[in-house]
């Protein structure tokens, strides 16, 4: 009897297992890593740090943020238009994120969203918000001070999200990334960007 019972279960968690594969592999425009393998972030080039600041809500310090690119091969006048160029280049970029304190996924996709709500008032996003919750549904629920999400954009399009160093998603959804860089370096960033940029303004 009992070896009949542990039958029925090894078939049920099989078939279950298999599945979820076939739905995830029906989305072609996203491709998410669950297996829980330590992914090395690779960049086919060496990027420059841009720039260093500090989010901070009320009198707490939330996360560092560092921004890396390619470097330009030009002089920009000003940060308004290095910005313009970070947000419409297809170049090599990466966003770094240290969390300072214990937050949860739901609170980092609602401030993703508030961000790209700011800086594109005007514009529909109930399909940027799906894509929000698809991409923090690779987060951690509870996560650690310390703990890093990074989001590596190889070209305009094309964008690898990682969490600790884990990769989490990877699309070819500009939107998406467009949307997310308006963040930081839209009409209304959430931080300061002349800090974000300092580097290479001054290089």
């Amino acid at each position: 009897m009992s070896q009949v019972i542990f039958s029925l279960v090894f078939s049920f968690l099989v078939m279950s297992w298999f599945s979820l594969s076939v739905v995830a592999a029906t989305d072609s425009s996203y491709t998410h890593n669950d297996l829980g393998e330590n992914t090395v972030i690779n960049s086919p080039g060496a990027l420059t740090l841009s720039g260093t600041t500090i989010k901070k809500r009320f009198f707490f310090n939330v996360y560092r943020l560092s921004h890396f690119m390619e470097k330009p091969q030009r002089v920009f006048p000003n940060k308004d238009s290095l910005i313009t160029f970070i947000l419409n280049a297809n170049t090599q970029q990466r966003i770094e994120l240290e969390f300072l304190r214990d937050v949860t996924r739901e609170q980092i996709e609602e401030a993703l969203m508030q961000g790209i709500e700011q800086n594109n008032a005007d514009s529909d996003l109930s399909k940027i918000k799906q894509d929000i919750e698809r991409l923090s549904s690779g987060f951690q629920d509870e996560v650690e001070k310390h703990s890093t999400l990074t989001l590596s954009r190889l070209s305009k399009k094309k964008l690898n999200v990682f969490f600790n160093n884990t990769l989490v998603v990877e699309t070819e959804n500009q939107a998406l990334a467009d949307a997310l860089w308006s963040i930081w370096f839209g009409k209304d960033p959430i931080v300061n960007t002349e800090d974000l940029v300092q580097n290479i303004l001054v290089n």
